[in-house]
């Protein structure tokens, strides 16, 4: 058996938790399913278990706080009461897909347990929490296609402000890489109902139990305060780190630039789709185009 096949058995160990425990409760009979050859079976058989289990945990956190970033108040609301089933996605063939595939398959994993909390949950608050998802997993889709384009040299970088002649006779337009959603709650009060928790911070607050989904259903079952989540994607950097090899490898910073309206804006956008000059707009949605311009997530011909 050549060495791989002994790594191979090392990384299941490290990321698939019922193999782990049938080992330590019998390891000749998981070493006899994998056929290793004898100098391998030795070493497994000399393994501490203590040792394998702490590599394995500190994988498994390193890991998941990775995975959970992308997807902070999904994660949160999804994995409250059980932030091991979260952690079943570490056992799986997708954990060693490329990062983007990898990240949006960990969002498939999350709506596949949504299909099994909403039988515990209110109705509404299954409805809340798979809109969070649904926008957090385009977030994730937006980066990735991003990315993509910078490889090309085709991605946009941040904008710039307008000129004074833009702002004259420049029209309205939606900005490519630019995603529109309604929710039927604040990001900032789905946040809160979760404990405030971020990007950064997420798994590890799961983990400690920190996270209740009590206060999230109260905010689902309260009368609805719908915004509109306008979310457009730019490269904010670029650079290189080395490689295999010797080579490079290429690293490009993705960022949102992000605007939440009250209530549900869908046509106000798709009159967008009609290029306005500023000048041709109500004095109300004028100065509303204007703040959108500022944050960048609209943006003036030339």
């Amino acid at each position: 058996m050549s060495p791989s096949a002994a790594w191979t058995l090392y990384e299941r160990l490290l990321f698939d938790e019922e193999l782990r425990e049938a080992f330590a409760a019998n390891r000749e009979s998981v070493l006899d399913q994998h056929g290793l050859a004898e100098v391998d079976r030795a070493r497994f058989c000399a393994m501490s278990l203590a040792g394998l289990q702490a590599d394995a945990e500190g994988r498994r956190r390193y890991l998941m706080a990775a995975l959970c970033r992308p997807y902070p108040l999904s994660a949160a609301a999804i994995g409250a009461d059980n932030p091991r089933a979260l952690s079943r996605f570490l056992s799986g063939p997708a954990l060693f897909l490329p990062l983007a595939e990898r990240s949006a398959r960990f969002g498939d994993h999350l709506s596949t347990l949504l299909d099994t909390l909403e039988d515990h949950i209110p109705e509404v608050a299954g409805r809340l929490i798979r809109a969070v998802l649904s926008v957090e997993r385009a977030l994730v889709d937006n980066a990735a296609a991003l990315r993509e384009a910078a490889g090309r040299g085709e991605a946009p970088g941040p904008p710039s402000p307008p000129s004074s002649a833009q702002l004259k006779r420049g029209r309205v337009r939606l900005p490519p890489y630019l995603l529109v959603a309604e929710l039927p709650a604040p990001t900032e009060l789905v946040r809160a109902a979760l404990g405030g928790v971020g990007p950064e911070d997420v798994f590890p607050k799961l983990e400690a139990g920190q996270v209740s989904r009590d206060r999230l259903i109260t905010v689902a079952r309260a009368e609805e305060q719908p915004v509109t989540l306008l979310c457009r994607g730019v490269v904010s950097g670029q650079s290189h780190e080395r490689a295999g090899a010797g080579g490079l490898s290429p690293l490009v910073d993705v960022k949102h630039l992000r605007v939440e309206l009250a209530g549900r804006q869908g046509p106000l956008i798709q009159s967008l789709q009609e290029e306005p000059t500023l000048k041709e707009l109500p004095p109300a949605r004028e100065a509303l185009m204007r703040r959108l311009i500022e944050a960048g997530v609209v943006e003036l011909t030339r």
